[in-house]
């Protein structure tokens, strides 16, 4: 008996969970926001915030949407991979490659090469660079594309979600979460699919705070998955098609606002004023990363902000990839003083992950079925 149109869609969806498990450890070839929320009917949803803490849990369900747009079939994912999905399948993520803080007004764009193998001005840049005998790590940081996810996702939370609706997980970092998710998923015996509507999962995530100077932020600690009521398929009428919202940057438009020109092809005015005998200084930072602003220390006993591990921007210190002007503008000695906060930051990370205790799963009870506080039908 030939499988009907619901089935076959479901199918896909298990298979694009699969595929995003089974190549998680794989590495293939507005701006604000590379999604228009413009484009939208209705009142956007709430956004989901993780939570970190000793009693606190991010306990949620993630639920699939339709695909709308022709090219997300031949979208690639971090693996290299296609989703191969056909408009009116589901999907459980919107997945992309992001350039963050590109021209002088820190715009995000898509990457065309990562996205769809197409040329891109910014790794065009970033190539040029590993090319050279010394290539130098702050400017190959600073152009490389960073993956990000979006979720539609049912919050547990009472208290965040008193209606019991469903919310947004936005610009979501792949690293800290979704490949933490894809590997506890991997773990087992079987895989668990638990973005399916009949027999997926609930996620619960406890979150791990770092600080980084003054600003914390949030990574996944250890992941399990609980036993939920499975949802009635008209469930996808209540979430979001990100992909209907994605922006595209034409070539020679990301190319302008890369190489800082405005629409005429002239130079961006910054507002700085220099006199010409600071014009006629060479540079020394050699990053694109906008006008260097000077160093104020000028006495000995002066000690800048980021020696003690704060932003002289007031910003997060050990992320130089983070979405703020201010890191374009940072002294040399500080940005990289900042990397090497961030590589340390990687590295404690990783020690942590390898060095996180088993919970006792083979002795504790099993836990009731996750039961929801609106049941939609």
């Amino acid at each position: 008996m030939p499988k009907s149109a619901a089935e076959m869609r479901r199918e896909k969806l298990r298979n694009r969970q699969k595929q995003a498990i089974d190549t998680k450890d794989q590495k293939g070839l507005g701006r604000k926001s590379v999604l228009d929320w413009n484009r939208f009917t209705g009142k956007k949803p709430m956004s989901y915030k993780e939570t970190c803490g000793v009693k606190e849990l991010n306990v949620i369900d993630f639920l699939p949407f339709v695909v709308t747009q022709e090219w997300y079939k031949t979208l690639r994912t971090f693996s290299g991979l296609t989703t191969n999905l056909d408009v009116g399948d589901w999907d459980y993520k919107l997945e992309l490659p992001i350039h963050r803080n590109v021209g002088e007004n820190n715009d995000h764009i898509i990457c065309p090469r990562l996205a769809f193998g197409q040329k891109c001005p910014r790794c065009d840049d970033m190539f040029a660079e590993y090319e050279k005998d010394d290539p130098d790590k702050k400017v190959t940081d600073a152009l490389k594309p960073s993956w990000r996810c979006w979720y539609n996702v049912y919050d547990y939370s009472e208290e965040n979600n008193p209606d019991g609706i469903i919310s947004v997980w936005e610009d979501v970092s792949y690293y800290l979460f979704e490949k933490e998710i894809l590997n506890a998923a991997d773990e087992g015996e079987e895989t668990v699919l638990y973005s399916d509507i009949e027999m997926g999962k609930t996620v619960e995530i406890k979150g791990k705070e770092k600080k980084l100077g003054k600003n914390p932020f949030i990574e996944a600690g250890n992941v399990e998955f609980k036993d939920r009521d499975p949802y009635d398929e008209n469930i996808i009428e209540d979430t979001v098609s990100f992909d209907a919202l994605v922006k595209f940057v034409p070539y020679d438009e990301f190319l302008r606002i890369h190489l800082g020109l405005d629409e005429n092809n002239e130079p961006v005015e910054t507002g700085d004023d220099q006199s010409e005998e600071t014009k006629e200084k060479p540079k020394t930072n050699s990053r694109r990363r906008g006008p260097k602003t000077e160093s104020k220390v000028e006495e000995e006993d002066d000690i800048p902000a980021w020696v003690e591990g704060d932003c002289p921007a007031g910003l997060e210190f050990g992320n130089p990839d983070m979405d703020s002007r201010g890191c374009k503008k940072c002294e040399d000695a500080a940005y990289d003083a900042c990397v090497k906060y961030a590589d340390a930051k990687a590295a404690m990370a990783e020690d942590a992950k390898n060095k996180a205790e088993k919970e006792e799963e083979s002795t504790k009870e099993k836990e009731p079925v996750q039961t929801r506080r609106r049941r939609r039908s």
